[in-house]
């Protein structure tokens, strides 16, 4: 697996300004970052590039953060998942089965979301 100043990241949100603040907050903790704007533009990314770390927004059009991971988990892969979300009243069930290591809630804070997936790789290297 790759040392912790070079792991890639695929972050997935529907909202382009969002989506461009934590790609470059990630760069700074020196992660390689892939941008998808959808679940649907995700798994073709997969396809083109290993991924150490999904981070996903949970609602978004075409295929949504849950419906992504659903079909990841399903394929077999368990690689760790963030998920970002505006919204409190989520499917605690549905999401236990998918196992994120964290649910972020917006608004958030760009450096503490970085430093949060970065400690994680600390812990799990």
């Amino acid at each position: 697996m790759n040392s912790e100043e070079n792991r890639t990241i695929l972050l997935v949100d529907d909202e382009p300004g969002l989506l461009e603040l934590m790609k470059e907050g990630l760069e700074d903790f020196n992660f390689l970052v892939f941008c998808a704007s959808n679940g649907s533009e995700a798994l073709e990314m997969m396809k083109k590039h290993s991924v150490d770390c999904l981070i996903t927004d949970i609602k978004m059009p075409v295929m949504g953060g849950i419906e992504l991971v659903t079909k990841l988990r399903e394929s077999r892969l368990t690689i760790p998942v963030f998920f970002i979300t505006a919204y409190q009243d989520l499917p605690k069930e549905v999401l236990a089965n998918l196992q994120p290591k964290a649910i972020i809630f917006k608004p958030f804070d760009i450096e503490e979301a970085a430093l949060l997936v970065k400690n994680y790789f600390l812990r799990n290297p």
